[in-house]
């Protein structure tokens, strides 16, 4: 990929706030650059600890993270051509893992995955950030209050997400291993 195949095409940046082996909550969002459409969720202390408890054998937090992508942006294939991803858990690992979660839609082997390094080297630019970062701590602040108190300041798209649907998914990659 090069400079000129990121032009005219949709980008969206998927990012989180506070890393998923902190002890705080997190944030997980994905942001549209040119239409500013966002949508995520925030993953509990309490529910990372539980799913740390059950599912992290190998603390494979690359798969969590993967599911994470997955749930935001799986009604939302239609809205970009490149995805870009954040570095915080191992970006190869995780493309993977989308690989395989989607593996029966059509619509996202069409799409590209990149990590934010590897946009700072086709752009040749070293100070380019995520641009889902600021979002994503709106979620990890206000997605798991009451509508009204969550919906002070700029309006959030919260994706429902609980145990069962990640452990869900776990399962699945679990049975498809890499």
């Amino acid at each position: 990929m090069n400079l000129n195949d990121l032009k005219d095409k949709r980008v969206m940046h998927v990012d989180t706030s506070c890393k998923l082996h902190e002890n705080v909550d997190t944030g997980i969002a994905f942001k549209m650059i040119k239409t500013n459409e966002h949508k995520g969720f925030g993953l509990s202390l309490k529910l990372k600890r539980e799913l740390e408890r059950d599912l992290y054998a190998d603390m494979d937090r690359a798969r969590l993270y993967a599911i994470c992508i997955y749930y935001i942006i799986k009604e939302d294939l239609d809205l970009f051509d490149i995805l870009v991803i954040c570095g915080d858990e191992d970006p190869e690992l995780v493309k993977d893992y989308l690989s395989i979660l989607f593996e029966n839609e059509r619509k996202y082997g069409e799409k590209t995955v990149i990590s934010v390094s590897e946009l700072r080297r086709i752009t040749g630019n070293k100070t380019i950030k995520s641009y889902a970062h600021g979002v994503a701590n709106s979620y990890r602040r206000r997605a798991r209050k009451s509508l009204v108190r969550q919906q002070k300041g700029t309006p959030l798209r919260v994706v429902p997400i609980n145990y069962s649907l990640i452990y869900t998914k776990w399962m699945e990659l679990e049975r498809k291993k890499l």
